[in-house]
């Protein structure tokens, strides 16, 4: 959320009186965090995750930790229906609380996300496992970095001489105007860092996941497909590929949304700090955009959890063999309305082949018992028709003729010779 700065406020200021016009802009904001705050709490008590959804993908505790941070967030917009009664801020501790809070959720906001970037490139992109004690050292690490950015204020920057750091900036209480260097530093651009890192790590992904980008014999390779040749992408994909492209998929929304919702808050934010303060309206539109974080991101939980992949499929890091995929690079791709019979079926085509002329030939014997001169021609006749046909079977294995391809526009069938 978009927090005022005006330099003609003190950091020693005591109180903030509302005029009706900011006082209607406070209420919407603070409407939009409930509205937040509902919809996190809904999802948690009614549909909460379950663990075996982001099986192997320690997406579970990440994204819990989202939604937590979400909820902080909520919690300190929340707080300003107080200001509202009051019709005024009034500095103590609980406006201290808020601008902690304030602070705390979106540093979590932005960390968790671009987290939750980090954990899915290493997992679709370089294929690394997921250690379950790298999943607690992040929790705790995450967790510890945005109580020692919010700690760290108070108790170390702080000073007599410009007053407490957590206080009344406009409307309500965030980090006051006597720092604006950590205004910028400790918020703005950690959350911009986040947003543009997590979009980066995500493309990276998708074009691993899609097939355009491969990592053959220790080299990066990258091929181009036009979007009308698309499908051909497909047939280098199994099934843990197929599972991994829906996989990022669906989850590329989240740093998407957080981008979308953080650039307006964002840019009115960096204007205010650097001495040109937005107008009201545009205020009010900044605010309300990003407390809807918290909504954007159950809503997306919601709607994407059942494109999951299936918990029983291989881990994603299985090695696959990438051969049929360096061969669609270097033919360019395939040849349409032809499918390539496999080994297996070209040695049972064979044989079956051999013991129906073999079936022939000893049905055919038996009706020439009575007359021993036209059996003798029959079967001479008979045994040099099972020598032509294996000898066609075997010039088409080496040849690459009809026998080993079947065309989906079939040949028209050769006339056999038949016995009664």
């Amino acid at each position: 959320m978009t927090e005022s700065t005006n330099p003609s406020i003190p950091s020693t200021l005591k109180e903030y009186l509302y005029d009706s016009h900011e006082r209607n802009g406070v209420i919407c904001i603070s409407v939009t965090g409930l509205v937040s705050l509902i919809a996190i709490v809904s999802l948690l008590l009614a549909k909460p995750l379950k663990s075996s959804t982001y099986n192997r993908t320690h997406l579970f505790g990440y994204l819990t930790s989202l939604l937590l941070a979400n909820g902080m967030l909520s919690v300190a917009t929340v707080m300003s229906f107080d200001w509202i009664v009051q019709r005024k801020v009034t500095a103590g501790l609980f406006c201290t609380v808020q601008g902690a809070l304030k602070q705390a959720g979106n540093i979590a906001t932005a960390l968790w996300s671009f987290i939750i970037a980090l954990h899915l490139f290493n997992l679709l992109f370089l294929r690394s496992s997921a250690k379950k004690y790298a999943f607690w050292a992040t929790i705790i690490g995450g967790w510890g970095v945005v109580a020692g950015v919010v700690a760290i204020g108070p108790t170390v920057i702080q000073t007599p001489e410009r007053g407490p750091y957590y206080g009344i900036t406009g409307p309500w209480c965030w980090i006051t105007d006597a720092y604006p260097e950590e205004q910028i530093f400790l918020e703005y651009f950690l959350e911009f860092i986040s947003a543009g890192l997590s979009c980066v790590l995500f493309t990276f992904v998708l074009l691993r996941v899609r097939g355009n980008l491969l990592f053959i014999d220790g080299r990066w390779k990258f091929q181009h497909v036009p979007s009308c040749d698309s499908w051909q992408l497909a047939f280098s994909r199994d099934l843990i590929d197929t599972a991994m492209l829906r996989f990022a998929q669906s989850m590329v929304w989240f740093p998407i949304a957080y981008t979308i919702v953080l650039l307006p808050s964002g840019i009115a934010g960096f204007s205010a700090v650097s001495g040109r303060p937005v107008s009201p309206g545009v205020e009010i539109f900044t605010g309300v955009t990003y407390n809807l974080t918290g909504l954007i991101n159950v809503l997306l939980l919601v709607t994407t959890r059942q494109l999951y992949p299936d918990t029983e499929l291989p881990e994603f890091n299985t090695q696959r063999n990438q051969q049929a995929t360096m061969q669609l690079m270097e033919s360019g791709g395939v040849t349409p309305f032809t499918l390539t019979r496999s080994m297996t079926a070209e040695t049972y085509h064979r044989e079956r082949e051999t013991v129906l002329a073999l079936q022939r030939a000893t049905s055919a014997s038996s009706h020439g018992s009575h007359d021993s001169q036209q059996g003798q021609e029959g079967n001479g006749s008979m045994w040099t028709d099972i020598t032509s046909s294996l000898s066609r079977q075997d010039s088409g294995s080496s040849g690459g003729s009809w026998d080993s391809q079947t065309e989906l526009i079939p040949k028209p069938k050769e006339t056999y010779r038949k016995y009664r």
